[in-house]
């Protein structure tokens, strides 16, 4: 990820750009659900330094502890505006409505202070074909004074059926053993991560909205949730983490109470994100401690 690959569309900023201009676009596209053919790799870079306010109001959203260091998931809020440059470009195939939000993956090489200046690239090799539609992997790393620190891989799917197709279908098992702590994700969580995040998505913000996509009621932003777990699983440890993987199940449909169960598992660090009856599976994943 450090050199552009020839052939890349690369997009360049000074700074992360405006999200207004993404909607816009997302909202004008006449792109179709799924890609005819292959697309070309998309690059895009820029340097961003965190707002003490903002990164405040996010830990008091996300439930994170206030320790001089940005939260685990907190890049990800940092780099979104080239990722919506990137899932808006005109290289990209297909349009960001209905595009699903499937898994992530999350490393961090060190504790981040909030003052650090981080400098992102983010990458958009291309498509892969699945039997549930086409998946999108979009790698971000950021840097600080040109040392590694953080990366992620988000997994976006586009389906080829409806945006709720099969959901009634997941198994959910739970562990025989483990804790579980539960917490409430009230009405209104998407509207506040939305302010937190810059992720305006209508299906979390009101239920008017949500329904023109198929919900009833709006859902839990993804990576609120993410990141409200993984602010537990630390308390929980009494250390940072330096891994994180997930995978979304089913949305989480505002309100709810939430229940996340952890355990190991062959010395392996695992969770699952449950509503309060266990009966639904909202995340699951593992995790690995600095």
């Amino acid at each position: 990820m450090n050199a552009a690959r020839e052939g890349a569309v690369q997009l360049r900023f000074e700074e992360p750009p405006p999200l207004w201009r993404a909607y816009t676009r997302a909202l004008l596209s006449r792109k179709p659900a799924l890609a005819a053919s292959s697309m070309p790799a998309i690059e895009a870079r820029a340097s961003a330094v965190t707002d003490a306010r903002a990164l405040a109001a996010y830990r008091e959203v996300c439930g994170c502890p206030e320790d001089g260091r940005l939260p685990l998931a907190y890049p990800h809020v940092l780099a979104m505006p080239l990722h919506m440059a990137m899932l808006t470009a005109p290289a990209f195939p297909v349009r960001l409505p209905g595009l699903v939000h499937v898994a992530n993956r999350i490393e961090r090489r060190r504790a981040i202070a909030a003052h650090e200046r981080l400098d992102f690239l983010c990458t958009l090799p291309g498509l892969r074909e699945t039997a549930r539609g086409q998946e999108f992997d979009l790698h971000t790393q950021a840097r600080s004074g040109g040392e590694p620190v953080w990366s992620e891989t988000c997994t976006y799917l586009a389906r080829r059926h409806g945006p709720r197709d099969g959901a009634a279908r997941i198994a959910l098992e739970l562990p025989a053993h483990g804790e579980a702590v539960q917490w409430p994700a009230p009405d209104g969580i998407g509207r506040r991560y939305a302010r937190v995040s810059g992720d305006r998505n209508p299906i979390h913000l009101h239920a008017a909205t949500a329904r023109l996509f198929g919900y009833t009621r709006p859902i839990a932003h993804g990576m609120w949730s993410l990141a409200r777990v993984a602010a537990q699983l630390e308390a929980r440890a009494g250390g940072p983490i330096a891994q994180l993987a997930c995978a979304f199940k089913l949305p989480v449909a505002l309100p709810a109470q939430l229940r996340l169960y952890a355990w190991e598992d062959g010395g392996a660090s695992r969770y699952l994100l449950t509503d309060a009856a266990g009966a639904r599976p909202h995340l699951e994943g593992g995790y690995k401690l600095a």
